[in-house]
This record gives C-alpha cells, structure tokens and sequence, in this order.
C-alpha cells in the first residue's frame, strides 16, 4: 500500500473530509435527542393530584385490631377490664381474670363463647336468677345480650328481619348460599311477618326449618 499517495489525497480532500466528519457528528446528535424526546414523551406522568389521591386513600384505611377489650364481673377473682387477642373465648376472659369463685354458677356458663371489642361479661352467682335462664351474660357495645344464640332463650335466638348473612349460618342447615336467599327473600317481601314463612324460601323445606325453628325469633 503506497502511504505517501494516501496522505497527499488526504491533504488534498482534508476539507471535505472535516466537513463530512462535522455533519455525520450533526446527524448523530439529532437522532440521539429524537430518541430522547420520545422517550420523555411515553414515560408515564404522575401528577400532584395523583400523588394527593393515593395519600387520601390510604389515609382513609383503618387496619382492624388484633385484640378485643372485654368487661367481666360477678363471680370470678378478679373483675375488671381486660384485652385479649381477637377470637379469645369466654374461657381465657375467666382465666385473665384469676379464675371463677368458688360459688359461681357453673352450670350457667358457656366458656366457649367467642369474644368481642367491649362486650359486658357478668358470671352469677349460685342461686341468682341469671343462673336459671342462660349461660352467662354478654353485653356488647350497644348494650345488647351477646351470648350464644345456641343457648335458646329468646334474646339468644337468631331475629329474621335483622339477622346478618353470618348469623344467619349459625341456624342448622343453614349455609352461605341459603343464608343469602333468606336475605334476598326478606328485602323483596319487607321483612318476614312470621317465622314459619321461611319455608317460601327456595331450598328450605318444612324438614329443614324443624331444625332450627327454635332458634328463630323475628
């Protein structure tokens, strides 16, 4: 390869190739800032409002807590207030509480109640009217008897104009589905005017509803 032959073509053509070199340097730059741009054009754009909206909405959440606060007096050691852990029974309210007395109604109390936030839990005593009629009594917030609507006494029994979905599954036989139709039958008819009228109930026969009449109330 003859180099001096080389070097003068390239002395010779020296401008051109400067200029050559200068626009090639040009056209990369604005192919690189085109790309740029359309870049910054589909990035997705989060705006202030955007920002605000996502605060309110987690603001607006209110994680449920994990313990209930429960009341208890009457015949246990140690009355008072006391906060277990959310699903704690009637059992592990006594046990918080030093245990039952030695005279309490034994035979009254249900000790696998299920607990809520701020329910009144009084024992009786042996010979006390509340040892003839129910298992213990629960009062929840709204001042309400809470205890087991197993129990059968009629402010235990499952009401069926105001029962929820939940309640309504503690009836026997009586299951998601069912508890649904039950609901969706009571809203179209405005209420049921009798207990016997939940056989009208698709799914629920006359075998079915003698399982659980006694624990209906309306």
């Amino acid at each position: 390869m003859d180099y001096e032959k080389i070097k003068e073509w390239v002395l010779e053509h020296r401008s051109w190739l400067i200029a050559a070199i200068v626009g090639l340097g040009i056209l990369i730059g604005l192919v690189i800032n085109h790309q740029t741009k359309q870049s910054i054009a589909t990035r997705p754009v989060i705006t202030q409002q955007t920002k605000s909206s996502a605060r309110t909405k987690t603001a607006g959440k209110k994680p449920a807590s994990p313990y209930v606060t429960c009341d208890i007096a009457g015949a246990v050691k140690d009355q008072g207030v006391y906060t277990l852990k959310q699903g704690a029974r009637m059992s592990d309210l006594i046990a918080a509480a030093g245990g039952l007395d030695s005279k309490a109604a034994l035979k009254a109390i249900n000790r696998s109640v299920i607990l809520h936030d701020q329910d009144k839990i009084y024992i009786p005593y042996q010979g006390e009217k509340e040892a003839e009629t129910s298992a213990s009594t629960v009062v929840n917030a709204n001042g309400q008897n809470a205890t087991d609507p197993s129990q059968g006494t009629e402010t235990n029994k499952v009401h069926l104009n105001s029962a929820s979905k939940e309640e309504l599954q503690k009836l026997t036989g009586i299951g998601e589905k069912k508890a649904e139709q039950i609901i969706s039958y009571r809203e179209q008819k405005g209420g049921f005017k009798k207990i016997e009228e939940i056989t009208e109930v698709s799914g629920i026969g006359e075998k079915t509803f003698a399982g659980f009449k006694d624990q209906l109330a309306l």
